[in-house]
């Protein structure tokens, strides 16, 4: 997933390493557009050659600070490999066993607060078909109710809630965004925060909405799941989001 080699550390397979520099990519590359939340949310992995643990972050690391060698290994419990490990967030904990326990095509997941994500799911109506990443985002877009409980009986909620989407939006609070690549979670990301931003300012204008027809969006859906020409994956972003981030700090590799 990056432009040059990378040699993995010790006590680290090639792809776990390589796995570590595309997660803290992704959380370097997410907050210099803005959708970092200080120490909250979170970025996570699964490992490539161990699909029963997962790549977190130490709770409290801002994402501007995310290292490859800094990333926790979890199994699937939620434990850590490490006892010496640091402080996790228990919320993440439970987000890999719920998403990567579901969902075995998942790699990364991103779960984010942003602004424009809270406004548009505190509205019953939700992502309107307002404009182009609401038609390709609207039927791999799920919503949940959110819960400051995060008890057993709402982990299986979840699981059923997400199902096969690809983005889950918990009500009032943010959104969960999976991919089979960094950037396809980072890409799924970004373009849900971009269709929230263009619909709050389309509503804030008090004018007859223009909503795209019903039946051209579920022809634009099909056409999209059919062709290999859309390129809704990141893959073709991600190359340049890498050189960008090398140019800014590559330290993330380290």
């Amino acid at each position: 997933m990056t432009l040059s080699a990378v040699t993995p550390r010790p006590n680290c397979s090639a792809a776990e390493w390589q796995a570590r520099v595309d997660l803290a990519a992704t959380f370097r590359i997410l907050a210099h557009y803005g959708m970092s939340d200080l120490a909250n949310g979170a970025v996570a992995a699964r490992v490539p050659d161990e699909p029963d643990h997962y790549l977190v972050h130490p709770y409290g690391m801002f994402w501007e600070e995310a290292k490859a060698s800094t990333m926790i290994k979890i199994d699937a419990k939620g434990q850590p490999v490490d006892p010496a490990s640091p402080w996790l967030n228990d919320g993440v904990q439970n987000l890999c066993q719920w998403i990567f326990g579901s969902r075995p095509e998942a790699m990364f997941f991103v779960h984010g607060h942003e602004e424009e994500v809270m406004a548009v799911g505190s509205i019953e109506d939700g992502i309107l078909p307002l404009n182009q990443p609401a038609v390709y985002l609207g039927n791999i877009t799920g919503y949940i109710e959110y819960e400051f409980e995060e008890d057993e009986e709402f982990g299986r909620h979840f699981v059923s809630r997400l199902g096969r989407n690809q983005i889950l939006i918990s009500r009032n609070h943010g959104y969960y965004a999976l991919g089979e690549t960094a950037a396809e979670a980072l890409f799924r990301a970004y373009f849900l925060r971009q269709t929230c931003s263009a619909q709050i300012k389309t509503l804030s204008m008090g004018r007859d909405l223009h909503l795209i027809d019903p039946q051209k969006v579920a022809r634009y859906q099909d056409q999209m799941a059919r062709s290999e020409h859309y390129n809704y994956d990141g893959k073709t972003e991600w190359a340049g989001l890498i050189r960008l981030q090398d140019a800014r700090d590559p330290d993330y590799r380290n």
